[in-house]
């Protein structure tokens, strides 16, 4: 598995600076400014430092997946962080829609998960919705990049939204306190089956890339559009440089040293020795 460049930089991390900036312009998305930022700029600054762009990993392995059906809980953790092909069957896991639930937990907050499907995929017309615990089960807005056809589940990819900063720990069932996402869909998927699901995190190359991307959209404004776009990109620049020099020094734990298709919590924390003595001298490829 391959990481994407929805799960480091979406356009939604852009809007939440620039409001307007989509409508003012046009462009219905700005893939080929997010593109650019990462190809010419963060790749080559990050091949630089000893890191292979191509190994970093947004996707963590879950902590504990449990599937609910009344009053029946089923441990998915193994098989949501195996790479067993299909061995979770949605269709079954939400055969009652209007009961049964998935919950993804994780011991950190995460901004969205990752569904890995392949050839089993649903037809059913339904809507996948998500809840976090703030002391109550609250909605989140999502975008769902599994949707073809107005069909949810029926691709392989990423459910994404904005990190709730009430995010709290709690149980579900008998594990630990854990962030938890709560799954659910309106509609029995048709032989939907996942292989894995991940938890996707925010990188630390987050920040400096949302900058740099905001640079290069002011930096090039149309022409027709009036306003103080020169002074934007100056100022943007400046931010991107400056986030990524905290960045650096603190990202060696986000490249996936196994090639595991997840990074694990051990890649995620590494020492001092495996990462020869600093994330400046990281060769981990």
């Amino acid at each position: 598995m391959s990481w994407y460049l929805t799960d480091l930089l979406s356009d939604e991390d852009l809007v939440a600076y620039e409001a307007t900036i989509l409508e003012r312009f046009g462009p219905t998305n700005w893939q080929a400014r997010r593109t650019k930022a990462l190809e010419d700029w963060l790749f080559p600054i990050l091949r630089g430092r000893g890191f292979d762009p191509l190994l970093l990993r947004t996707r963590y392995e879950p902590d504990k997946v449990w599937g609910f059906t009344s009053p029946t809980y089923t441990d998915f953790t193994s098989a949501s962080r195996d790479t067993t092909v299909e061995d979770i069957n949605l269709a079954t896991l939400f055969a009652t829609p209007s009961t049964d639930i998935l919950y993804i937990g994780s011991k950190h907050p995460f901004r969205g998960m990752f569904l890995r499907l392949h050839d089993n995929v649903s037809s059913a017309a339904g809507i996948l919705s998500a809840a976090y615990w703030s002391g109550a089960w609250e909605p989140l807005t999502l975008t769902d990049r599994t949707i073809a056809s107005g069909k949810t589940l029926a691709l392989g990819g990423s459910v994404t939204w904005t990190l709730p900063v009430d995010w709290a720990v709690r149980k579900v069932n008998d594990s630990e306190a854990l962030y938890w996402l709560k799954v659910t869909v309106s509609a029995t998927p048709t032989s939907a089956k996942a292989s894995q699901i991940g938890c996707i995190r925010a990188s630390a190359l987050r920040a400096p890339t949302t900058f740099r991307t905001l640079q290069l959209i002011f930096q090039e404004a149309p022409t027709g559009a009036d306003g103080p776009w020169a002074e934007k990109a100056l100022f943007y620049k400046e931010e991107a440089d400056l986030a990524l020099a905290r960045a650096l020094p603190i990202i060696a734990g986000e490249f996936d040293t196994d090639k595991s298709d997840l990074l694990s919590e051990e890649e995620a924390n590494p020492t001092l020795d495996e990462t020869g003595g600093g994330p400046f001298l990281l060769e981990r490829y």
